[in-house]
Protein backbone atom coordinates (compact mmCIF):
# COMPACT_ATOMS: atom_id res chain seq x y z
CA UNK A 1 0.00 0.00 0.00
CA UNK A 2 1.09 3.52 -0.91
CA UNK A 3 1.51 5.95 1.89
CA UNK A 4 -0.05 9.14 2.53
CA UNK A 5 0.42 11.46 0.84
CA UNK A 6 2.77 14.34 2.11
CA UNK A 7 4.04 17.49 -0.25
CA UNK A 8 7.59 17.25 -0.86
CA UNK A 9 9.91 20.18 -1.09
CA UNK A 10 9.76 22.32 -3.32
CA UNK A 11 11.79 20.78 -7.23
CA UNK A 12 10.74 17.82 -5.33
CA UNK A 13 7.05 17.27 -5.54
CA UNK A 14 6.39 14.03 -7.40
CA UNK A 15 3.12 13.04 -9.49
CA UNK A 16 -0.19 11.11 -8.98
CA UNK A 17 -1.44 8.99 -12.00
CA UNK A 18 -5.22 9.84 -12.64
CA UNK A 19 -7.16 7.10 -14.87
CA UNK A 20 -10.30 8.23 -16.97
CA UNK A 21 -13.30 5.72 -16.77
CA UNK A 22 -14.46 7.01 -20.35
CA UNK A 23 -17.64 4.75 -19.73
CA UNK A 24 -18.61 6.34 -16.58
CA UNK A 25 -17.11 9.25 -17.05
CA UNK A 26 -15.07 9.35 -13.91
CA UNK A 27 -11.91 10.66 -12.31
CA UNK A 28 -9.58 8.49 -9.76
CA UNK A 29 -6.31 8.86 -8.93
CA UNK A 30 -4.41 5.62 -8.73
CA UNK A 31 -3.58 3.89 -5.75
CA UNK A 32 -2.00 0.71 -7.09
CA UNK A 33 -1.97 -2.72 -8.23
CA UNK A 34 -2.96 -5.66 -6.10
CA UNK A 35 -2.18 -9.03 -5.44
CA UNK A 36 -4.44 -10.16 -8.30
CA UNK A 37 -3.43 -7.75 -10.58
CA UNK A 38 -6.69 -5.93 -10.15
CA UNK A 39 -6.56 -1.88 -10.29
CA UNK A 40 -6.91 -0.05 -7.07
CA UNK A 41 -8.28 3.76 -7.50
CA UNK A 42 -9.00 6.25 -4.77
CA UNK A 43 -10.85 9.77 -5.35
CA UNK A 44 -8.64 12.41 -6.44
CA UNK A 45 -8.85 14.42 -3.36
CA UNK A 46 -6.00 16.30 -1.67
CA UNK A 47 -4.55 13.27 1.18
CA UNK A 48 -5.76 10.79 -0.41
CA UNK A 49 -3.61 7.29 -0.46
CA UNK A 50 -1.89 7.99 -4.03
CA UNK A 51 0.59 6.03 -5.44
CA UNK A 52 3.74 8.87 -6.06
CA UNK A 53 6.38 8.55 -8.67
CA UNK A 54 8.75 10.35 -9.98
CA UNK A 55 7.77 10.72 -13.93
CA UNK A 56 11.14 10.42 -14.95
CA UNK A 57 11.77 7.14 -12.81
CA UNK A 58 11.72 3.54 -14.27
CA UNK A 59 9.23 2.88 -11.62
CA UNK A 60 7.23 5.20 -13.14
CA UNK A 61 8.01 3.67 -16.25
CA UNK A 62 7.88 0.11 -15.14
CA UNK A 63 4.46 0.26 -13.71
CA UNK A 64 3.00 2.12 -16.89
CA UNK A 65 4.39 -0.78 -18.77
CA UNK A 66 3.29 -3.20 -16.26
CA UNK A 67 -0.52 -1.42 -16.81
CA UNK A 68 -0.46 -1.52 -20.49
CA UNK A 69 0.44 -5.18 -19.88
CA UNK A 70 -2.14 -6.51 -17.83
CA UNK A 71 -5.02 -4.60 -19.50
CA UNK A 72 -4.91 -5.52 -23.03
CA UNK A 73 -7.82 -3.58 -23.71
CA UNK A 74 -7.58 -0.10 -22.33
CA UNK A 75 -9.42 1.44 -25.03
CA UNK A 76 -12.11 2.31 -22.22
CA UNK A 77 -9.34 3.56 -19.79
CA UNK A 78 -7.28 6.78 -20.20
CA UNK A 79 -4.17 7.64 -17.66
CA UNK A 80 -2.68 11.21 -16.63
CA UNK A 81 0.12 12.26 -15.48
CA UNK A 82 -0.47 15.07 -12.83
CA UNK A 83 1.43 17.12 -9.93
CA UNK A 84 0.55 15.58 -6.53
CA UNK A 85 -0.34 19.26 -5.42
CA UNK A 86 -2.87 19.55 -7.84
CA UNK A 87 -4.60 16.55 -8.57
CA UNK A 88 -7.99 17.69 -7.60
CA UNK A 89 -7.26 20.48 -10.14
CA UNK A 90 -6.65 18.47 -13.12
CA UNK A 91 -9.32 15.73 -12.29
CA UNK A 92 -12.07 18.06 -12.43
CA UNK A 93 -10.76 19.61 -15.77
CA UNK A 94 -10.46 16.18 -17.09
CA UNK A 95 -13.99 15.01 -15.95
CA UNK A 96 -15.53 18.14 -17.38
CA UNK A 97 -13.45 18.19 -20.79
CA UNK A 98 -14.98 14.50 -21.36
CA UNK A 99 -18.51 15.62 -20.67
CA UNK A 100 -17.87 18.89 -22.61
CA UNK A 101 -14.68 18.81 -25.14
CA UNK A 102 -12.87 22.11 -25.61
CA UNK A 103 -10.17 22.68 -28.27
CA UNK A 104 -8.63 24.44 -25.07
CA UNK A 105 -9.46 21.32 -22.83
CA UNK A 106 -8.86 18.46 -25.34
CA UNK A 107 -4.85 20.15 -25.62
CA UNK A 108 -4.65 20.35 -21.58
CA UNK A 109 -5.45 16.61 -21.20
CA UNK A 110 -3.33 15.75 -24.51
CA UNK A 111 -0.46 17.32 -22.73
CA UNK A 112 -0.98 15.12 -19.49
CA UNK A 113 -2.15 12.17 -21.10
CA UNK A 114 0.61 9.35 -20.64
CA UNK A 115 0.60 7.56 -23.97
CA UNK A 116 0.55 3.78 -24.13
CA UNK A 117 4.14 2.22 -24.71
CA UNK A 118 5.39 1.15 -28.53
CA UNK A 119 5.03 -2.70 -27.70
CA UNK A 120 6.02 -5.06 -30.53
CA UNK A 121 3.83 -7.15 -32.42
CA UNK A 122 3.57 -10.52 -30.63
CA UNK A 123 4.47 -12.24 -34.82
CA UNK A 124 3.39 -15.65 -35.06
CA UNK A 125 6.35 -18.16 -34.86
CA UNK A 126 7.43 -16.13 -31.84
CA UNK A 127 8.58 -18.55 -28.58
CA UNK A 128 8.32 -14.94 -26.30
CA UNK A 129 5.67 -12.14 -26.16
CA UNK A 130 7.89 -8.93 -26.83
CA UNK A 131 5.31 -7.57 -24.41
CA UNK A 132 6.26 -9.68 -21.23
CA UNK A 133 10.43 -8.29 -21.63
CA UNK A 134 11.06 -5.62 -18.88
CA UNK A 135 12.84 -3.88 -21.67
CA UNK A 136 13.44 -0.99 -18.79
CA UNK A 137 15.61 -2.95 -16.94
CA UNK A 138 17.53 -4.06 -19.31
CA UNK A 139 18.25 -0.78 -20.89
CA UNK A 140 20.07 -0.29 -17.86
CA UNK A 141 22.86 -2.38 -19.87
CA UNK A 142 22.64 -0.71 -22.56
CA UNK A 143 20.37 -3.24 -24.75
CA UNK A 144 16.58 -2.00 -26.33
CA UNK A 145 14.41 -3.40 -28.20
CA UNK A 146 16.13 -0.82 -31.21
CA UNK A 147 19.12 -2.33 -30.71
CA UNK A 148 18.12 -5.85 -31.66
CA UNK A 149 16.01 -4.41 -34.48
CA UNK A 150 18.83 -2.44 -35.85
CA UNK A 151 21.37 -5.94 -36.04
CA UNK A 152 18.13 -7.71 -37.29
CA UNK A 153 18.18 -9.93 -33.98
CA UNK A 154 15.32 -8.93 -32.79
CA UNK A 155 12.99 -11.66 -34.86
CA UNK A 156 15.68 -14.59 -33.97
CA UNK A 157 15.90 -13.52 -29.74
CA UNK A 158 11.79 -13.20 -29.78
CA UNK A 159 11.78 -16.77 -31.60
CA UNK A 160 14.00 -18.63 -28.62
CA UNK A 161 17.46 -18.12 -29.97
CA UNK A 162 20.49 -16.68 -28.98
CA UNK A 163 21.59 -13.51 -30.50
CA UNK A 164 23.77 -13.75 -33.97
CA UNK A 165 25.47 -10.44 -33.12
CA UNK A 166 27.31 -9.03 -29.56
CA UNK A 167 26.45 -6.26 -27.70
CA UNK A 168 28.70 -4.22 -25.59
CA UNK A 169 26.94 -4.27 -22.35
CA UNK A 170 27.75 -2.30 -18.88
CA UNK A 171 25.91 -0.99 -16.01
CA UNK A 172 25.04 -1.53 -12.53
CA UNK A 173 22.19 -4.87 -12.18
CA UNK A 174 21.15 -5.85 -9.04
CA UNK A 175 23.44 -3.78 -6.70
CA UNK A 176 26.48 -5.30 -8.71
CA UNK A 177 28.47 -3.37 -11.35
CA UNK A 178 28.97 -5.03 -14.73
CA UNK A 179 32.06 -3.99 -16.56
CA UNK A 180 31.90 -3.23 -20.12
CA UNK A 181 32.04 -6.65 -21.71
CA UNK A 182 30.71 -8.33 -25.02
CA UNK A 183 27.87 -10.80 -24.68
CA UNK A 184 25.25 -12.70 -27.04
CA UNK A 185 21.85 -12.23 -25.57
CA UNK A 186 19.47 -14.85 -25.43
CA UNK A 187 15.81 -14.98 -23.34
CA UNK A 188 14.01 -18.12 -21.01
CA UNK A 189 10.71 -18.61 -19.49
CA UNK A 190 11.29 -18.59 -15.70
CA UNK A 191 8.82 -20.89 -13.96
CA UNK A 192 6.47 -17.68 -12.80
CA UNK A 193 6.25 -17.21 -16.36
CA UNK A 194 8.09 -14.07 -17.31
CA UNK A 195 10.86 -13.66 -19.70
CA UNK A 196 14.03 -13.54 -18.02
CA UNK A 197 17.01 -11.97 -20.30
CA UNK A 198 20.17 -14.08 -20.20
CA UNK A 199 23.56 -12.50 -21.07
CA UNK A 200 26.34 -15.02 -22.81
CA UNK A 201 30.00 -13.74 -22.10
CA UNK A 202 32.64 -15.06 -23.58
CA UNK A 203 34.40 -18.09 -21.83
CA UNK A 204 38.29 -18.02 -21.64
CA UNK A 205 38.55 -21.70 -20.00
CA UNK A 206 40.92 -23.78 -22.39
CA UNK A 207 40.17 -26.36 -20.45
CA UNK A 208 36.67 -26.70 -21.23
CA UNK A 209 36.72 -29.32 -23.59
CA UNK A 210 38.61 -31.90 -21.36
CA UNK A 211 35.80 -32.11 -18.56
CA UNK A 212 32.96 -33.74 -18.57
CA UNK A 213 30.06 -31.98 -20.43
CA UNK A 214 26.96 -33.74 -18.59
CA UNK A 215 28.46 -36.70 -18.12
CA UNK A 216 29.72 -37.21 -21.25
CA UNK A 217 33.51 -37.10 -21.81
CA UNK A 218 34.56 -35.56 -25.51
CA UNK A 219 37.35 -37.61 -27.19
CA UNK A 220 40.49 -36.03 -28.85
CA UNK A 221 38.90 -36.46 -32.42
CA UNK A 222 35.33 -34.68 -30.66
CA UNK A 223 37.30 -31.68 -29.06
CA UNK A 224 38.99 -30.87 -31.95
CA UNK A 225 35.73 -31.21 -33.87
CA UNK A 226 33.94 -28.45 -31.60
CA UNK A 227 37.22 -26.67 -31.42
CA UNK A 228 37.41 -26.28 -35.03
CA UNK A 229 34.25 -26.83 -36.75
CA UNK A 230 32.28 -26.00 -33.95
CA UNK A 231 30.11 -29.00 -33.84
CA UNK A 232 30.84 -32.52 -32.35
CA UNK A 233 30.06 -34.51 -35.65
CA UNK A 234 28.46 -37.08 -33.73
CA UNK A 235 25.30 -37.63 -31.79
CA UNK A 236 26.36 -38.05 -27.65
CA UNK A 237 24.72 -39.23 -24.79
CA UNK A 238 24.42 -37.09 -21.94
CA UNK A 239 22.57 -36.93 -18.21
CA UNK A 240 19.16 -34.87 -18.91
CA UNK A 241 20.05 -31.92 -16.27
CA UNK A 242 16.26 -32.15 -14.99
CA UNK A 243 15.48 -36.07 -15.15
CA UNK A 244 19.02 -37.68 -14.53
CA UNK A 245 18.02 -40.09 -17.88
CA UNK A 246 20.29 -40.44 -20.62
CA UNK A 247 19.59 -38.48 -23.42
CA UNK A 248 20.88 -38.49 -27.06
CA UNK A 249 22.22 -35.02 -28.18
CA UNK A 250 23.63 -32.78 -30.64
CA UNK A 251 26.31 -31.00 -28.98
CA UNK A 252 27.81 -27.49 -30.57
CA UNK A 253 30.41 -25.10 -29.18
CA UNK A 254 29.64 -21.18 -29.86
CA UNK A 255 32.09 -20.02 -32.18
CA UNK A 256 32.33 -16.79 -30.60
CA UNK A 257 31.19 -17.37 -27.09
CA UNK A 258 33.12 -20.83 -26.74
CA UNK A 259 29.59 -21.66 -24.74
CA UNK A 260 28.54 -25.59 -25.30
CA UNK A 261 25.08 -26.01 -26.09
CA UNK A 262 22.76 -29.14 -26.86
CA UNK A 263 20.02 -30.25 -28.59
CA UNK A 264 18.15 -33.76 -28.33
CA UNK A 265 18.55 -35.45 -31.81
CA UNK A 266 15.35 -38.12 -30.59
CA UNK A 267 13.32 -34.93 -30.94
CA UNK A 268 15.14 -33.36 -34.27
CA UNK A 269 13.93 -33.79 -37.87
CA UNK A 270 15.31 -33.38 -40.99
CA UNK A 271 13.43 -31.31 -43.44
CA UNK A 272 12.47 -33.02 -47.15
CA UNK A 273 14.25 -30.34 -49.19
CA UNK A 274 17.11 -27.81 -49.10
CA UNK A 275 17.00 -24.45 -50.91
CA UNK A 276 14.65 -26.32 -53.23
CA UNK A 277 17.30 -30.02 -53.35
CA UNK A 278 15.40 -32.92 -52.26
CA UNK A 279 17.50 -34.59 -49.14
CA UNK A 280 18.45 -38.23 -50.00
CA UNK A 281 18.07 -41.28 -47.75
CA UNK A 282 21.65 -41.35 -47.35
CA UNK A 283 22.17 -37.56 -46.59
CA UNK A 284 19.24 -37.39 -44.30
CA UNK A 285 21.18 -40.33 -42.18
CA UNK A 286 24.23 -38.41 -41.98
CA UNK A 287 22.56 -34.86 -41.13
CA UNK A 288 20.77 -37.12 -38.16
CA UNK A 289 24.03 -38.84 -37.31
CA UNK A 290 25.66 -35.64 -36.70
CA UNK A 291 27.93 -35.40 -39.51
CA UNK A 292 28.52 -32.70 -42.47
CA UNK A 293 26.85 -32.72 -45.49
CA UNK A 294 28.25 -31.56 -48.68
CA UNK A 295 25.26 -30.33 -50.88
CA UNK A 296 25.57 -29.86 -54.61
CA UNK A 297 23.58 -27.20 -56.54
CA UNK A 298 21.86 -25.31 -53.94
CA UNK A 299 19.38 -22.77 -55.07
CA UNK A 300 19.75 -19.43 -53.47
CA UNK A 301 17.48 -16.28 -53.24
CA UNK A 302 19.82 -14.03 -55.44
CA UNK A 303 19.21 -16.82 -58.52
CA UNK A 304 22.48 -18.72 -57.87
CA UNK A 305 23.55 -22.41 -57.79
CA UNK A 306 26.05 -23.16 -55.35
CA UNK A 307 27.62 -26.24 -53.16
CA UNK A 308 27.93 -25.96 -49.73
CA UNK A 309 28.58 -28.01 -46.20
CA UNK A 310 25.47 -28.54 -43.87
CA UNK A 311 25.75 -29.58 -40.64
CA UNK A 312 23.42 -29.68 -37.29
CA UNK A 313 24.15 -26.85 -34.96
CA UNK A 314 22.85 -26.76 -31.27
CA UNK A 315 23.21 -23.30 -31.27
CA UNK A 316 21.41 -22.36 -34.28
CA UNK A 317 19.14 -25.08 -33.31
CA UNK A 318 19.01 -26.74 -36.42
CA UNK A 319 21.09 -26.96 -39.64
CA UNK A 320 23.80 -24.28 -40.17
CA UNK A 321 25.56 -23.39 -43.46
CA UNK A 322 29.23 -24.13 -42.19
CA UNK A 323 31.83 -21.30 -42.32
CA UNK A 324 35.14 -21.33 -44.41
CA UNK A 325 37.18 -22.24 -41.85
CA UNK A 326 35.14 -25.33 -40.75
CA UNK A 327 35.04 -26.40 -44.66
CA UNK A 328 38.90 -26.34 -44.77
CA UNK A 329 39.24 -28.02 -41.62
CA UNK A 330 36.76 -30.96 -43.00
CA UNK A 331 38.60 -30.82 -46.05
CA UNK A 332 41.70 -31.49 -44.34
CA UNK A 333 40.70 -34.57 -42.93
CA UNK A 334 39.13 -35.44 -45.98
CA UNK A 335 42.54 -35.98 -47.77
CA UNK A 336 44.07 -39.09 -48.71
CA UNK A 337 46.54 -40.65 -46.34
CA UNK A 338 50.04 -39.60 -46.70
CA UNK A 339 52.08 -41.59 -49.51
CA UNK A 340 54.72 -43.72 -47.96
CA UNK A 341 57.81 -44.53 -50.16
CA UNK A 342 60.79 -46.46 -49.29
CA UNK A 343 63.92 -47.18 -50.77
CA UNK A 344 64.95 -43.69 -51.66
CA UNK A 345 68.50 -43.06 -51.24
CA UNK A 346 69.93 -40.14 -48.75
CA UNK A 347 73.68 -38.06 -50.19
CA UNK A 348 75.66 -41.09 -49.49
CA UNK A 349 73.74 -43.75 -51.34
CA UNK A 350 72.17 -45.44 -48.37
CA UNK A 351 67.98 -46.06 -48.30
CA UNK A 352 65.58 -44.29 -46.16
CA UNK A 353 62.20 -44.75 -45.61
CA UNK A 354 59.42 -41.67 -45.40
CA UNK A 355 56.45 -40.36 -46.77
CA UNK A 356 55.94 -37.42 -49.74
CA UNK A 357 55.70 -34.09 -48.86
CA UNK A 358 52.31 -32.75 -49.88
CA UNK A 359 53.37 -30.65 -52.55
CA UNK A 360 55.01 -33.88 -54.45
CA UNK A 361 51.92 -35.87 -53.51
CA UNK A 362 50.95 -37.47 -56.56
CA UNK A 363 54.03 -37.73 -58.33
CA UNK A 364 55.35 -41.19 -59.50
CA UNK A 365 57.48 -42.93 -58.31
CA UNK A 366 59.75 -42.93 -60.39
CA UNK A 367 60.10 -39.04 -60.15
CA UNK A 368 60.71 -39.25 -56.68
CA UNK A 369 63.35 -37.33 -55.27
CA UNK A 370 65.39 -37.30 -51.77
CA UNK A 371 64.27 -33.60 -51.08
CA UNK A 372 60.23 -34.47 -51.84
CA UNK A 373 60.40 -36.88 -49.16
CA UNK A 374 60.04 -36.33 -45.25
CA UNK A 375 62.10 -38.93 -43.58
CA UNK A 376 60.34 -41.28 -41.06
CA UNK A 377 61.19 -41.13 -37.64
CA UNK A 378 63.63 -43.87 -37.42
CA UNK A 379 65.86 -42.37 -40.46
CA UNK A 380 65.54 -38.71 -39.55
CA UNK A 381 69.21 -39.23 -38.08
CA UNK A 382 70.73 -41.11 -40.80
CA UNK A 383 69.51 -38.26 -43.25
CA UNK A 384 70.64 -35.68 -41.14
CA UNK A 385 74.23 -37.13 -41.09
CA UNK A 386 74.47 -38.68 -44.72
CA UNK A 387 73.06 -35.79 -46.94
CA UNK A 388 72.91 -32.76 -44.85
CA UNK A 389 76.53 -33.16 -42.69
CA UNK A 390 74.69 -32.42 -39.70
CA UNK A 391 77.05 -34.49 -36.52
CA UNK A 392 75.50 -34.80 -32.65
CA UNK A 393 77.82 -35.83 -30.00
CA UNK A 394 77.28 -39.77 -30.93
CA UNK A 395 78.28 -39.27 -34.45
CA UNK A 396 80.65 -36.27 -35.03
CA UNK A 397 83.89 -38.44 -35.20
CA UNK A 398 82.22 -40.71 -37.64
CA UNK A 399 83.52 -40.94 -41.32
CA UNK A 400 81.56 -43.41 -42.00
CA UNK A 401 77.82 -43.16 -43.23
CA UNK A 402 74.95 -44.20 -40.91
CA UNK A 403 73.14 -47.45 -42.38
CA UNK A 404 69.32 -47.34 -42.66
CA UNK A 405 67.72 -46.70 -39.49
CA UNK A 406 70.87 -46.08 -37.26
CA UNK A 407 71.12 -43.42 -35.46
CA UNK A 408 74.72 -43.77 -33.72
CA UNK A 409 77.74 -45.33 -34.34
CA UNK A 410 77.89 -49.29 -33.95
CA UNK A 411 80.09 -50.79 -31.22
CA UNK A 412 82.46 -51.66 -34.17
CA UNK A 413 82.42 -48.29 -35.43
CA UNK A 414 83.09 -46.75 -32.29
CA UNK A 415 86.09 -48.82 -32.03
CA UNK A 416 87.39 -47.77 -35.74
CA UNK A 417 86.38 -43.97 -34.43
CA UNK A 418 88.40 -44.46 -31.76
CA UNK A 419 91.54 -45.82 -32.88
CA UNK A 420 91.40 -43.40 -35.51
CA UNK A 421 91.65 -40.73 -32.85
CA UNK A 422 94.28 -42.31 -30.98
CA UNK A 423 96.43 -42.57 -34.13
CA UNK A 424 95.77 -39.17 -35.28
CA UNK A 425 96.69 -37.86 -31.62
CA UNK A 426 99.91 -39.57 -31.84
CA UNK A 427 100.75 -38.35 -35.02
CA UNK A 428 100.56 -34.58 -34.17
CA UNK A 429 102.37 -35.47 -30.80
CA UNK A 430 106.42 -34.05 -31.01
CA UNK A 431 109.10 -36.24 -30.96
CA UNK A 432 111.30 -36.24 -27.68
CA UNK A 433 114.59 -34.43 -28.94
CA UNK A 434 117.70 -37.64 -28.29
CA UNK A 435 120.43 -35.16 -27.41
CA UNK A 436 123.75 -34.86 -29.56
CA UNK A 437 126.40 -37.08 -29.58
CA UNK A 438 129.61 -36.59 -28.79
Amino acid sequence: MANRMTLPAEGQEKDVLLVLDKQQGKVSAVKGIDKDGNLQTVPPTRGGEFMQVDRNSDVFSNFISNFFRKFQDTSGLELFSVRASEVELHAKAIEDNHRNPTPEGNKRAEMLRVPKPDFHEFKQGYRFDPAKIDWENLKKVGITADTLKNTRDFDRVMRGYKSRNTYTVSGTVGGFYLKPTDVKLSFYQAKDGTVVPKLHGVQQDEKLLQRPYNGHEFTKQEQSNLQSIGNLGSIAQIKDPKSGEPIPVFVSRDRYTHELEYMRADKWKCPDTICNVKVSPEQKAAFEAGQAVKMENLQFRDGTKRSAYLQVSAVERGLEFLPRSAVQFLQQGQQPAEQQVAGIKDGKGVEFNGHVQPGAQGKSPDKIQPKDVTPAAESRTQVAVNSEGKTNEATKQGKEPLKQGQDKPTAKQKEKQEKAQDKSLKADKPKKSKGMKM
